[in-house]
């Protein structure tokens, strides 16, 4: 079998795929990642073949240029995603890949395809080919159904598009433990989270003495938003009455001299060193979240865009951790949450539920077969 990994430009988009495409690739299937320059490198790092589609997207340049909105406070939620704009974004964009990917397809003939949920030519590269399509989640996802609804109707006569609208999915994977997805969105299948956060050396770490605290931004979210509130969350941790130390990961940003009790780990991925953590403060990416959730520990969100609150959000509702919004993301603050999280018994407790939940849910190997039938209906 044939699988196409198809990806958004944006390399963290493919590291909740990265499990399932080993599995396949495990059992003697062929794995090709269609993709933009700017997700060559990490496919490349997960050891997968590449087609390169396009011209870089630049995400992140993209954001910079834009200026945010007046009349919102980026880190609050908001009343709704400007779809509008989202949807000339994706009609842009498919413009230029749709072409190229079903180049790529036609030439390497997959029998299935597999994409996250922003890759909106994955579908319509299947249902030219005729082919099964696997929708692959991130996290938490409030806004799926609507994203999708959206899409479909701006995509609907797109051009270069040969079927009406977004044929839909085949089988909707979710890695997200059930008790911690949004409660509103449509079900899908489970499939375990397995931490892909790069590749990288095991730090050469002391035991902690007493608690160690994981602080990670990530290195998109300090690359759009300064690292001023790394600094912040640094300085509210260390000092005298601190509550241990501090491993400050993944920020790819100078943060000058650090304080004493810190040490910084950016390229280590934090599946090497978290089982050794009593708490993580971060940013609110899915993959931080899903991966500090896998390790069973209580999280501090401290969401620097609206799109980024879901995660704190959702742990807060289930009493595994504490989001803080712009107006409350001061020294004191974060000091009294991270306080409260490791003395409050229940945090802890309600963490390692939603962990024991994830280790409960179907393995990537075990979606082997299933997928494998899925192929050979759509070829017969």
């Amino acid at each position: 079998m044939r699988v196409l990994v198809m990806v958004s430009p944006v390399p963290t988009h493919l590291a909740p795929i990265v499990p399932l495409a080993w599995a396949l690739r495990s059992a003697g299937h062929e794995v090709l990642v269609a993709c933009q320059p700017d997700v060559v490198a990490m496919a490349r790092q997960a050891g997968f073949s590449v087609a390169v589609i396009g011209d870089a997207y630049d995400d992140v340049g993209r954001r910079r240029r834009q200026a945010p909105p007046t009349d919102a406070a980026p880190h609050k939620r908001v009343a709704g995603p400007p779809w509008p704009k989202l949807a000339r974004g994706w009609r842009e964009r498919l413009d230029r890949v749709l072409d190229p990917c079903l180049t790529v397809a036609r030439r390497w003939r997959p029998d299935l395809i597999v994409a996250d949920p922003l890759e909106l030519a994955a579908p319509l590269v299947a249902g030219e080919l005729g082919i099964g399509y696997v929708h692959h989640r991130w996290g938490v996802d409030a806004l799926g159904d609507e994203r999708w609804r959206q899409a479909e109707r701006a995509l609907s006569d797109v051009s270069g598009a040969r079927s009406d609208g977004l044929p839909p999915p085949s089988v909707v994977l979710d890695p997200c433990p059930p008790g911690l997805q949004a409660p509103d969105l449509s079900q899908g299948a489970g499939i375990r989270f397995v931490p892909f956060n790069g590749s990288g050396s095991r730090p050469g770490l002391a035991p902690p003495r007493g608690t160690r605290i994981c602080v990670c931004f990530g290195t998109r979210t300090v690359a759009l938003g300064g690292a001023d509130v790394v600094r912040r969350t640094l300085r509210a941790l260390t000092g005298p009455g601190a509550p241990g130390e501090v491993v400050v990961a993944g920020i790819g940003a100078e943060l000058g001299e650090l304080p004493d009790g810190v040490r910084a780990l950016d390229s280590v991925p934090l599946n090497l060193f978290l089982s050794e953590c009593s708490l993580v403060v971060h940013h609110g990416g899915a993959g931080t979240t899903l991966t500090a959730t896998s390790f069973g520990l209580p999280q501090l969100v401290l969401p620097q865009a609206p799109y980024l609150v879901e995660h704190g959000q959702r742990l807060a509702d289930r009493g595994a951790g504490t989001m803080l919004s712009d107006r409350e993301q001061c020294e004191a603050d974060i000091s009294g949450a991270v306080a409260d999280l490791l003395s409050r018994p229940g945090a802890a407790s309600a963490a390692r539920e939603l962990a024991k939940e994830m280790a409960a849910m179907p393995s990537p190997g075990s979606w082997v077969a299933p997928l494998e039938e899925l192929a050979g209906r759509a070829r017969g």
